[in-house]
């Protein structure tokens, strides 16, 4: 049996490597459908599964590169489980040169029928 570390750090791989190919479709899938996603600085929350993959289709369409979420902190208890952690990113700007971007990040994860787990609430600044 996995540790919620080892898990939640193989959601967050799952994540990057989603994200960093352009696949929305594959981080919708890293979400419950009933899942909410609260951007920062003070975005409007965007709910469900489909409007959290639409949301991060965006970001990727904007030109959002080389995300990377790194734990810091994972834990359980019973059905619910949450990670803490930072976030990483960057853009390219008119010029070519290349801005980086970051800050914290806080998951709630629900445990799912099949025993996996999938996000619930997703937020960062």
């Amino acid at each position: 049996m996995q540790t919620i570390q080892a898990e939640i750090q193989a959601i967050n791989a799952q994540f990057d490597q989603a994200f960093n190919a352009k696949n929305a479709a594959e981080i919708g899938r890293l979400y419950d459908v009933n899942a909410t996603v609260m951007p920062a600085p003070a975005g409007a929350p965007v709910n469900g599964a489909q409007a959290i993959q639409v949301f991060f289709d965006g970001l990727i369409q904007a030109g959002v590169v080389e995300h990377q979420l790194t734990l810091t902190e994972a834990v359980a208890d019973g059905n619910l489980a949450y990670q803490r952690g930072n976030w990483a990113a960057a853009m390219f700007n008119a010029d070519g040169t290349k801005q980086t971007f970051g800050g914290n990040v806080h998951l709630v994860y629900r445990k799912q029928s099949d025993g996996g787990w999938k996000a619930v609430t997703h937020i960062w600044n």
